[in-house]
C-alpha cells in the first residue's frame, strides 16, 4: 500500500469513528458503522476522481480589482477556453458546516460553458441560462459564473478564488448574485443548511469582510419552488442581489483574495448552488446589508450645539424591506471609552435617508483640552411578523474622519481657523506612490498664512507632541494616506488638522459579449471623462466585427488615465439563444417556443433539422433541444426546453394551529378564486376560510371560473402537543437482539414514526438500524418524532457525551451506550459507572464497553479539548467614604477599589453595573465609572471581574457615606486698623490647618486678605481609619472709627428740626443721638431745638466717635417787667455759636439793637422802654446763613 493509500485509509477510518452526522439522498441519517464506512470510502474515491480529473493547474496572478469582473474574458489552455483571473477547487468542511469556510488554494481553471461538461463545481453559464427553478437567470453580457451545482454526489463545496489588488483607493467590493438552496427541517440538521458565502481574505490570511446566506424556509426573501425535492423545499432568489464587502482597510497594491463558495448541506443529502456576475458593477437595489456613514467633522473648538450628520441605506430583498429601529451615536474619549451616547437623532429623514444628532457642551467631560471621536450604528427591524428567519445585520461607521473628529485644542485666545484639504496626484508609474509638495496644502487649509508656521507629521501623536516632523515635505513620497499638519502661531497657540494625500490610479475595463458569431458585438469601456480606443474612436462604446485584441484608454475627471484590453477569441460556438416559452394552459394542451435571438437558422431537435422559423407553436408535451446557427456558420450549444402538462400554481394560504390537545384550528386560502377546497378537491366551497379543523393534514386547492383546478398545497395543523418521549434502548450484541422501551406513559406507542401503533411500550428482537418512536394519548394527540439508533455493539463505537470543562466546571464523560461494564482507558480497567467526572481536560481517553463476559465494542478515541479554568477569587467589598459637599451624594472613581476586590488586580479586567442581573448578563455597563454618582440610598455597584481566560465572577461593591465636618464660621471678618483679630474655627475637630500653616483652633490675624482653614474629623470604620475634611474660605477686611467731617442742621422750629452727619472712613457705620439707640441713616428728623450729641459707631466694633450739635430757636414773646421771669429776649443756645450776630428792628425797619451770641435784649432803646408791639430780628450765623423772624414784646 502506497503512502497516499495509507493516508486515505486512515482518513476513512477516522471519519467512520467520528461523531460526524451523514445522511443518504432521502435525508435519513446513516448510523450503521458498515454503512458509514462505505459512505466515506465512496467519498474518498470521489475526491480521488476529482484530483485525477485535473489536467492542468492554474494559479493566475493578482490583477486589479475589476479585471474580468464580467466573466467574459477567456484564454486557451491546452485546447480549452478557461476563464481569465479566476480559479476554483472543491472544499470539504466537516459538519456542522453551515457558513464555514475552507482554507484551500483554488488551482483549477474554470472552463467556458459547454453543456457536455457535467459535475463541475465551478463553471461559466450563459447569461440567459435557464435554471430549473429561477428560469432565465437574466445575467449580463454573455456569461455568468456558477458556483457548485445541483449535484447528488459527495462533494460538499465549490470554492472560487480571484487574486486581486486595489489601485484607486476602492473601499467596497461589489458584485451581483443569485442562490438556489435546498432547505432542510428537523433538529438533526441544525447548523447544516446549504449556503452561499462571499468573503475577502488578506495576504496574511485574515478575513477582512464576509457575509453568508443560508437556506432558511422562514427567511421571506426567498421564493419557494412549487415542487419538493426529496421531501425538502427548494428556495431561490429570483432577482439579482447586491453583494457588498468592505475592503477599505486594504492598502493599494496589496494582494488579497476574493472567495465565492456555495455548499450543499452538511450531511450530504441536499444541494445548493449560486450564480455571480459583474464584479464592480451593481445591477440591482436588492441587498441584505444596509450601510451608514458619518459626514466628516474635522471640528476644532466647535460652537455648540454641534451637528453630527450622515447618510444611511435600508436593505431590502425579495419584496421584504427593513425598517429603521434605532440609530445610536457614541462619543468616545482618548481611551476609546464611551462618554456620551444617544439614540434620539434630532432629524431622521426616511426619504433622503439622512440623520442628524446635536451635541451640547455638557455631553463632553472635558472641553478645555481633549479630543473625541464619534461612531454610529444603525439597527434594522422588520414589519412582517411571519419572517422569523429574515434579519438584516446592523451597520456602523466607527469614525467620521482621520484624527480627532472633535478636538478642544487651545480654544482660549488661539483663533486659527482651519479646514481639511486633499492633495491629489495621478500614479504615473502605477506603484501606488507619488511625490507631493505638502506646502501646497497651506493655502487650502487656512485663509491666511501670515504669522503662521506649518509642520507635517505622519501620525496624530507625533503632531500633538511636535516630534519627528516630515523633513522633505516639499518632495515627500507617499501612498494614499492622511497627513497631520501642525499650524503654529506661537508655542502655546497651535492647531492640528489632517489632510489627505491621494494617489489616483484608476483601472479601466471593457465589457460586452466577446463573440462575433452574429456578425458584430458592442464593446463598452468603464465610466470616464474621455476615451481613446485603439482604432481611434473616442466614444464610450464601439461596435466590432472581428476577433482579436481591443484596447481603450480611459481618462477620469482628474486627468488620470488607465488602459483596458480584451481579446475576442476565435469561436464557432454562437451565443446561447434567448428563448420565450409559453406552456400549456387549462384550455390549450400545447405550448409555444419562440427564439428571440438573431440567427439565420433554428433547430428544435438538437441540430438534426434546421429551418428559418424562430417560432414553433402547437408543440406537444415533451422536451425540445434548441440550437441556432448564425450567418457566420457558428452554432450554439443545445438548450433543453420542456413543454409540460398544465400545472396550475400552488395556492398561498395561512393557518392557525390548535394550541392544546383537543383544540381546533383554521385554514385561510389567500389566493383569490371563486372556489376553494380543503380536502384535495372532493368538495368545494366559495368560502376561502375553513374553521373548526382538528389537528391533521389538509390538501388545499382552488378552482377558477373556467373550472381549472390548481395543484394542491399540503397544510399541517399541529397535533404534537405531547412532550418528546423518553426511552431506554439496548443495542444488539454478539447475536443477541436489542430492544427499545418507551418510558413515558401513553395510550399508544409507535416505533416507526406513527405508521403503526401498539399498546406495549416495548419493542424487542431488534437488529441494528434507525427507529422512530412516538406516543399518542387517549385524545389522539401525539408527540414529536424521536430517532433511536441501534448499532451492533461488537461492530460499533460507544456513544458518549462530553460535558465540557469551563470556568469553574470540570469536564466529564458519559458513555450513553448501555452495557454491563465501561472502560475509559481502552479496556485496561473496567467500571460499572458510565460516568467519568472531575476531569481538567486537555487529555485523551479510549472508550470501550462490554456486554456479558466477552462481547466488546470497538475502542473509540476521544479528546477533551476544553480545560478547567478557575473562576476569579473575588470578594464583595464594603467601604465608607466622606461626603465632601454634605449634599447626600458623591462622585466616585470605582477603579480605585479594584485592588480591594481581588489580589493582583492588574491581571484582571473590571466592568461595572448597576444591578446584579446586568452584571451577570453583561448588559447596560456603567460608562462613567471613573466618576459615578452614589449616595446612601444608591450605594451599591456590581462588578464583573474577568480573568485573562475570560472567566468571571460578579461581586458587590458597597459604600457608606459620612458627612464631612461642618465649619460654623462667617464668610468675612473685620480687622481694625493697627489691631489684630482672633478667628475661631470651632471646637470638636481632630485637626486644623490654616493658610498660614498654624494648626490651632484659634489664630490671630493682623493683615487683610483671603484665608482658608481645613478641619478634619477621624472615623474608625470597618476598613480602617477614615479622615473626612472640610475647608472654609473666608475674607479678612479692614475697618476703622469714623471721622466726622461736618454736621448739617436744619433748625429754627420748635419740633421739626434736623441733624445730618457727614463722615469718612472704611468701616460700616451706624448713628445715634443718645449712644444707645442706633440707626443706619446719618440723618435725624423731627427734632426739638436744643443741645444734642451725635454718636457714630463702627458696626465692626472698631470704635465710636461723638460730637455735640445745637439746634437754635427764638422766643415768640417776652415780658420785660422786672419780675425775673422772661425779662430778656434771647436766641436759645446762641451762646454755643460765638460767631453768631443778632440785629433787632421795629416795624419800620429801624435798627434798635445789635446783640452778640451771649447777649439778650431788655426791650429798651437808648435807655427808654419801648412799647408793647411786634419786633423783627435778623440772625447771621458764622457760615453766612441768615434767618429772619419776629416776636412780641408784652408789658
Amino acid at each position: 500500500m502506497s503512502a497516499q493509500q495509507k493516508e486515505a485509509a486512515q482518513w476513512v477510518q477516522k471519519l467512520t469513528q467520528s461523531k460526524l452526522k451523514i445522511e443518504d439522498h432521502a435525508g435519513h441519517l446513516i448510523t450503521d458503522p458498515k454503512q458509514r464506512k462505505f459512505y466515506f470510502l465512496k467519498k474518498q474515491k470521489h475526491l480521488d476522481a476529482i484530483k485525477a480529473r485535473k489536467r492542468m493547474l492554474y494559479n493566475p496572478p493578482a490583477v486589479p480589482l475589476c479585471n474580468n469582473g464580467s466573466f467574459e474574458e477567456f484564454q486557451n489552455l491546452s485546447g480549452d477556453n478557461v476563464l481569465n483571473s479566476f480559479s476554483y477547487t472543491v472544499g470539504d468542511p466537516l459538519n456542522p458546516i453551515q457558513c464555514q469556510s475552507v482554507s484551500e488554494n483554488a488551482n483549477q481553471p474554470i472552463k467556458q460553458y459547454n453543456p457536455s461538461d457535467f459535475g463541475l463545481m465551478a463553471s461559466t453559464v450563459p447569461a440567459n441560462f435557464l435554471d430549473e427553478y429561477i428560469g432565465n437567470i437574466n445575467g449580463f453580457d454573455q456569461y455568468c459564473l456558477q458556483v457548485s451545482y445541483k449535484h447528488l454526489d459527495l462533494s460538499a463545496m465549490g470554492l472560487v478564488q480571484a487574486k486581486r489588488f486595489k489601485t484607486d483607493n476602492e473601499t467596497r467590493l461589489k458584485f451581483n448574485y443569485k442562490a438556489v438552496l435546498q432547505t432542510i427541517i428537523g433538529s438533526d440538521h441544525d447548523n447544516e443548511q446549504p449556503y452561499f458565502k462571499a468573503r475577502v481574505v488578506s495576504s496574511s490570511g485574515a478575513v477582512v469582510s464576509e457575509f453568508c446566506l443560508i437556506g432558511d424556509e422562514t427567511n421571506c426573501i426567498f421564493s419557494r419552488a412549487p415542487n419538493l425535492e426529496g421531501g425538502s423545499v427548494v428556495l431561490y432568489t429570483p432577482m439579482w442581489q447586491s453583494g457588498i464587502l468592505d475592503i477599505s482597510s486594504i492598502p493599494n497594491n496589496e494582494e488579497f483574495t476574493i472567495e465565492f463558495m456555495t455548499s450543499r448541506c452538511g450531511l450530504g443529502g441536499h444541494f445548493g448552488y449560486s450564480y455571480v456576475d459583474d464584479i464592480c458593477f451593481l445591477h440591482t437595489n436588492e441587498n441584505l446589508q444596509g450601510s451608514i456613514e458619518l459626514n466628516p467633522l474635522y471640528k476644532i473648538c466647535p460652537t455648540m450645539p454641534l451637528s453630527v450628520c450622515g447618510d444611511f441605506t435600508i436593505p431590502n430583498s425579495g419584496g421584504i424591506s427593513a425598517t429603521v429601529n434605532t440609530i445610536v451615536l457614541n462619543v468616545r474619549n482618548a481611551s476609546n471609552s464611551i462618554v456620551y451616547t444617544s439614540s434620539s437623532p434630532v432629524t431622521l429623514n426616511l426619504v433622503t435617508n439622512q440623520f442628524c444628532f446635536n451635541l451640547q457642551a455638557a455631553d463632553f467631560p472635558d472641553v478645555a483640552n481633549a479630543g473625541y471621536n464619534v461612531d454610529v450604528t444603525i439597527n434594522y427591524g422588520l414589519l412582517q411578523t411571519n419572517c422569523t428567519g429574515t434579519s438584516f445585520n446592523t451597520a456602523s461607521d466607527d469614525d467620521a474622519n482621520p484624527g480627532w473628529d472633535i478636538w478642544f485644542l487651545n480654544c482660549v485666545a488661539c483663533d486659527i481657523p482651519l479646514q481639511t484639504a486633499s492633495l491629489l496626484l495621478c500614479d504615473t508609474n502605477h506603484n501606488g506612490r507619488e511625490f507631493f509638495n505638502l506646502s501646497n496644502a497651506e493655502t487650502l487649509i487656512t485663509p491666511t498664512a501670515t504669522g503662521l508656521t506649518f509642520s507635517y507629521f505622519n501620525t496624530l501623536l507625533e503632531a500633538t507632541n511636535n516630534s519627528n516632523p516630515i523633513g522633505n515635505f516639499a518632495n515627500y513620497e507617499s501612498s494614499t494616506v492622511p497627513i497631520f499638519v501642525r499650524v503654529m502661531q506661537s508655542a502655546t497657540c497651535f492647531k492640528i488638522i489632517p489632510i489627505s494625500l491621494i494617489v489616483k490610479n484608476p483601472s479601466a475595463s471593457i465589457t460586452g459579449i466577446l463573440n462575433v458569431c452574429s456578425g458584430s458585438t458592442v464593446l463598452t469601456a468603464s465610466p470616464g471623462a474621455s476615451y481613446l480606443w485603439g482604432n481611434g474612436a473616442t466614444t464610450p462604446s464601439i461596435t466590432v466585427n472581428a476577433t482579436g485584441n481591443y484596447t481603450v484608454a480611459v481618462t477620469d475627471n482628474f486627468g488620470c488615465m488607465a488602459t483596458g484590453a480584451v481579446t475576442i477569441l476565435n469561436s464557432l460556438v454562437a451565443v446561447q439563444p434567448t428563448i420565450v416559452v409559453t406552456q400549456p394552459t387549462c384550455f390549450f394542451d400545447t405550448g409555444t417556443i419562440e427564439i428571440t435571438s438573431v440567427a439565420s437558422e433554428y433547430s428544435y431537435d438538437n441540430g438534426v433539422t434546421w429551418s428559418n422559423n424562430a417560432l414553433m407553436s402547437n408543440l406537444a408535451v415533451g422536451t425540445y433541444k434548441i440550437k441556432i446557427r448564425t450567418a457566420a456558420g457558428c452554432t450554439s450549444y443545445g438548450t433543453n426546453i420542456s413543454i409540460v402538462p398544465f400545472l396550475s400554481s400552488f395556492p398561498e394560504f395561512s393557518s392557525i394551529n390548535p394550541v392544546f390537545c383537543g383544540d381546533i384550528g383554521s385554514i385561510t386560502i389567500t389566493a383569490t378564486a371563486p372556489w376553494y377546497s380543503f380536502d384535495d378537491g372532493l368538495t368545494w366551497t366559495p368560502n376561502n376560510t375553513k374553521t373548526g379543523l382538528p389537528s391533521g393534514t389538509y390538501l388545499v386547492r382552488i378552482k377558477d371560473s373556467f373550472g381549472c383546478i390548481s395543484n394542491f398545497n399540503s397544510v399541517v395543523l399541529n397535533g404534537e402537543f405531547l412532550d418528546a418521549p423518553l426511552f431506554i434502548s439496548n443495542d444488539p450484541y454478539c447475536g443477541i437482539t436489542g430492544d427499545i422501551t418507551i418510558t413515558t406513559p401513553a395510550a399508544l406507542y409507535s416505533f416507526d414514526g406513527g405508521t403503526t401503533w401498539q399498546t406495549s411500550n416495548m419493542l424487542g428482537n431488534l437488529t441494528s438500524g434507525s427507529y422512530i418512536i412516538k406516543i399518542q394519548d387517549a385524545q389522539g394527540c401525539t408527540s414529536p418524532n424521536v430517532y433511536v439508533y441501534l448499532d451492533d455493539l461488537q461492530n460499533s463505537y460507544p456513544k458518549y457525551i462530553i460535558s465540557e470543562a469551563s470556568c469553574g466546571i470540570y469536564a466529564s464523560i458519559t458513555i450513553t451506550t448501555r452495557a454491563d461494564a465501561y472502560s475509559f482507558d481502552g479496556g485496561l480497567t473496567w467500571t460499572t459507572d458510565p460516568v467519568l467526572s472531575n476531569l481538567v481536560g486537555g487529555i485523551g481517553y479510549n472508550l470501550k464497553v462490554r456486554k456479558g463476559a466477552n462481547c466488546f465494542s470497538y475502542t473509540r478515541s476521544i479528546y477533551i479539548y476544553s480545560r478547567y479554568k478557575p473562576i476569579p477569587v473575588a470578594n464583595d467589598y464594603e467601604t465608607t467614604l466622606c461626603d465632601d459637599l454634605n449634599d447626600g451624594s458623591e462622585n466616585v472613581d470605582l477603579t480605585l477599589f479594584n485592588a480591594n476586590l481581588i489580589s493582583n488586580s492588574a491581571s484582571f479586567t473590571f466592568t461595572y453595573f448597576r444591578t446584579l442581573s446586568d452584571a451577570e448578563n453583561f448588559n447596560n455597563a456603567i460608562n462613567n465609572f471613573t466618576s459615578y454618582n452614589l449616595s446612601n440610598s444608591n450605594n451599591s455597584v456590581f462588578v464583573r471581574v474577568t480573568s485573562a481566560e475570560y472567566c468571571h465572577k460578579e461581586v458587590a461593591l458597597r459604600f457608606s457615606f459620612l458627612d464631612s465636618p461642618i465649619i460654623v464660621m462667617g464668610d468675612s471678618f473685620p480687622l481694625c486698623v493697627s489691631k489684630t483679630v482672633f478667628i475661631d474655627a470651632g471646637a470638636g475637630f481632630d485637626g486644623y490647618l490654616w493658610t498660614n500653616g498654624e494648626t490651632t483652633q484659634i489664630i490671630s490675624i493682623d493683615k487683610p486678605g483671603t484665608y482658608t482653614v481645613t478641619v478634619t474629623q477621624n472615623h474608625q470604620t470597618s476598613t480602617g481609619l477614615l479622615v473626612c475634611s472640610s475647608t472654609k474660605t473666608f475674607n479678612i477686611f479692614l475697618s476703622n472709627p469714623a471721622s466726622i467731617t461736618k454736621i448739617q442742621t436744619s433748625d429754627w422750629t420748635d419740633y421739626n428740626n434736623m441733624i445730618s452727619v457727614v463722615v469718612i472712613g472704611i468701616g460700616n457705620y451706624e448713628y445715634s443721638l443718645d449712644g444707645i439707640h442706633y440707626q443706619d441713616s446719618p440723618s435725624f428728623f423731627g427734632l426739638e431745638s436744643g443741645n444734642y450729641s451725635v454718636y457714630v459707631h463702627d458696626k465692626n466694633e472698631c470704635g465710636t466717635v461723638k460730637q455735640d450739635v445745637f439746634l437754635l430757636m427764638y422766643p415768640r414773646y417776652f415780658t420785660p417787667n422786672n419780675d425775673t421771669y422772661n425779662d430778656f429776649w434771647k436766641i436759645k443756645f446762641s451762646e454755643f455759636e460765638s460767631e453768631l450776630t443778632i440785629e433787632l428792628f421795629d416795624r419800620n425797619g429801624k435798627l434798635l439793637k445789635e446783640l452778640g451770641s451771649r447777649n439778650g435784649w431788655d426791650g429798651t432803646f437808648n435807655g427808654k422802654e419801648l412799647p408793647a408791639t411786634d419786633y423783627w430780628f435778623k440772625v447771621t450765623r458764622g457760615n453766612g446763613k441768615v434767618y429772619r423772624g419776629h416776636f412780641t414784646l408784652k408789658r
